[in-house]
């Protein structure tokens, strides 16, 4: 059965990896089914045994962070954006339960790291086809992967995650190494499969990932120093030469890496240089806080509140927060902050612990060469890293980062060889066995949660992947298609917005295309209903309101569209699109004095090249006397 559990594991995060990363519900569905089933197959062969009392106090930490994580998300405001928080926290858990409870032998975790470093190497090998050929590769052609060449990406698609990837397969790698127990040449495979992952990280050009690689390497170092004079204090200079060799060898490597590449030189360069932008999506999180410290504000609204609180020179839609802590904070709240706190504490408290004990031989290791030490040092290093690492980004968003995660943070939780290596008293005083039931109990709730919407997230990437091409807009066949999708997959989640939307941005390009007056309005009356539909289902959705407003416009019904577009200023005042927008709509209104005020002011917050068209159309329009020939807000502004 542990051989059935261990490719459940890795089975799970290879296929969201390979997804992108999992950057959407769609893309992470794979993993929560086989993790599902693996819950429901974890509980039998174990169902009898006792959970040492040792782990209970991580493991409580853990049910109540992740608990609590999706409590909040059941009861946010907006129920599709605190989805993906409650799914991955429930993934999060069982991935961290099977490995816990389950695979708790120093064999299958030795396995399950070289699973890991498997896929590292995979990922660093595409990563190279794209750093030598500068274009965007993925395993699957249909997934939507932006270019951000000539940094690599590997299968996520975007560097900065891939990098936190690499980072626990480098402490991984690194302290097999040096502490496992393996023949030389085995150690000369870990060692390798290191540099590997050294070079992955550097040609990511993630600047959070040099800094968060560093630490973890700093973590690394310390312990080793520790562990050498612990238990072999007569080598402890050898130790040091090397180690400062190999800091050199590192150093040079990285140097001549970067220098070949201008855009990884500077940012290399610039890697402790303050970046005003993150420091600015923040200040929108602290404010997001503040609105309710105790419990947050919900589950994914920070994508609300970073565009109310956005400062004026953030032109680009605030996503996350870029700092996984402030995020937290903001849309958790208190609670959720010392939830997470309790979790930290917990989990490095008992790595330290053990690693302790290891050292002063009361876990029966007394020779520098263990895996299970080994696993203990890998463990602490990749925490510290991914500590850092998510001052600096939203790692903790993506499926194949949280899956990942949760692995480590199960190595800490329990790093012994399970229930049969402790001493028959200890066992009979673990807590009962039937708290095992825990993990059917997560199967049961992904299984609930996320089967019945499957097919609806499923259609909503599709619809986001035929988005992404501009055909659609040309193609009445391509706008069918969009439109069939959205269709099938309202089908199976009438209240998913996305669906909606694209739906509606179906109906507006059959009415570009359509020759007879009829049918254009029929299409565009059925965009206004999809619009509305979308609207009503995600109310603080500056997107939504600005397209159902453009279509109002586009039928001559402003008074209709009026209150939408004050609507719209009010939940992102300081957007230049949302300032053309509903200067666009002024001007096709005929005020010309207002719309020439809005497009100077989005002029004022970037010199925006629309607000100066608009301008010149005004100008011109009032120059000759008569109205301006202004199409309103642009549809190519759906996203």
């Amino acid at each position: 059965m542990n051989f059935v559990l261990f490719m459940v594991v890795m089975l799970a995060v290879a296929a969201t990896m390979f997804l992108a990363g999992g950057r959407t519900i769609a893309l992470c569905l794979p993993a929560f089914t086989l993790l599902a089933l693996g819950a429901f197959l974890a509980w039998w062969p174990r169902r009898n045994v006792r959970i040492p009392r040792a782990h209970g106090e991580c493991l409580a930490a853990a049910l109540t962070f992740a608990g609590y994580i999706a409590v909040r998300a059941l009861f946010s405001p907006e129920e599709y954006l605190a989805r993906k928080d409650l799914f991955l926290a429930l993934g999060g858990l069982t991935l961290y339960l099977i490995v816990a409870l389950n695979l708790t032998s120093s064999r299958w975790r030795v396995a399950l790291a070289t699973g890991l470093l498997v896929l590292a190497v995979a990922n660093c090998t595409v990563g190279a086809a794209q750093y030598f050929t500068h274009r965007s590769l993925t395993s699957f052609h249909l997934l939507l992967i932006p270019d951000v060449s000539p940094r690599v990406s590997g299968f996520y698609g975007y560097p900065n995650h891939l990098a936190v990837f690499l980072e626990i397969s480098l402490m991984l790698a690194v302290s097999m190494a040096f502490w496992g127990r393996w023949p030389a040449w085995a150690k000369l495979l870990w060692g390798y499969a290191a540099l590997v992952c050294l070079a992955g990280i550097i040609a990511t050009g993630s600047r959070g990932g040099y800094i968060a690689c560093t630490v973890g390497l700093l973590v690394f170092g310390l312990l080793s120093l520790v562990l050498v004079g612990k238990l072999a204090p007569g080598r402890v200079i050898g130790v040091l030469l090397v180690g400062l060799l190999l800091i050199a060898g590192v150093a040079w490597g990285f140097r001549a890496m970067v220098s070949k590449n201008s855009q990884l030189n500077w940012r290399a360069t610039n890697t402790l240089t303050i970046d005003a932008t993150r420091m600015r999506l923040w200040q929108a999180a602290w404010k997001q806080f503040r609105l309710q410290p105790a419990f947050g504000t919900g589950s994914g609204t920070y994508l609300y509140y970073g565009r109310q609180f956005r400062s004026p020179a953030v032109q680009t839609d605030p996503v996350h927060a870029h700092n996984d802590y402030f995020e937290l904070l903001a849309e958790y709240g208190i609670a959720g902050i010392i939830a997470a706190v309790i979790f930290l504490e917990t989990h490095l408290r008992m790595g330290w612990t053990i690693f302790r004990r290891r050292i002063s031989g009361r876990e029966g290791h007394s020779g520098l060469a263990s895996n299970s030490l080994a696993l203990n040092v890998a463990a602490l290093s990749a925490a510290a890293a991914c500590l850092v690492y998510c001052l600096l980004d939203f790692s903790l968003h993506m499926g194949a980062n949280v899956l990942l995660v949760a692995f480590v943070f199960a190595l800490l939780a329990s790093p012994s060889a399970g229930p049969e290596g402790l001493p028959a008293e200890e066992r009979e005083r673990g807590f009962p066995a039937i708290l095992r039931l825990v993990l059917p109990a997560l199967g049961l709730c992904m299984v609930l949660r996320v089967l019945p919407s499957a097919g609806a997230d499923f259609y909503a990437e599709r619809c986001r992947i035929v988005m992404s091409d501009w055909h659609f807009t040309a193609s009445p066949e391509v706008a069918r298609q969009l439109q069939d999708f959205a269709e099938r997959g309202l089908k199976y989640d009438s209240r998913n917005p996305e669906l909606y939307y694209a739906l509606g941005a179906a109906f507006i390009s059959q009415a570009d295309l359509a020759t007879s007056p009829a049918d254009k309005d029929r299409f565009e009356d059925r965009a206004i209903t999809a619009f509305g539909n979308a609207m009503d289902l995600a109310p603080r959705d500056v997107n939504y309101l600005l397209d159902k407003a453009g279509e109002l416009d586009e039928v001559k019904r402003f008074a209709e569209s009026d209150p939408l577009y004050r609507r719209a200023l009010e939940l992102d005042p300081k957007s230049g699109r949302v300032l053309n927008a509903v200067a666009g709509h002024l001007e096709v209104e005929g005020k010309f004095p207002e719309a020439i005020e809005k497009y100077r002011e989005a002029m004022r917050l970037g010199g925006d090249m629309i607000a100066q068209s608009g301008l010149d159309r005004i100008a011109k329009a009032q120059k000759a006397k008569e109205p301006a020939a202004a199409p309103g807000p642009e549809r190519s502004d759906l996203r």
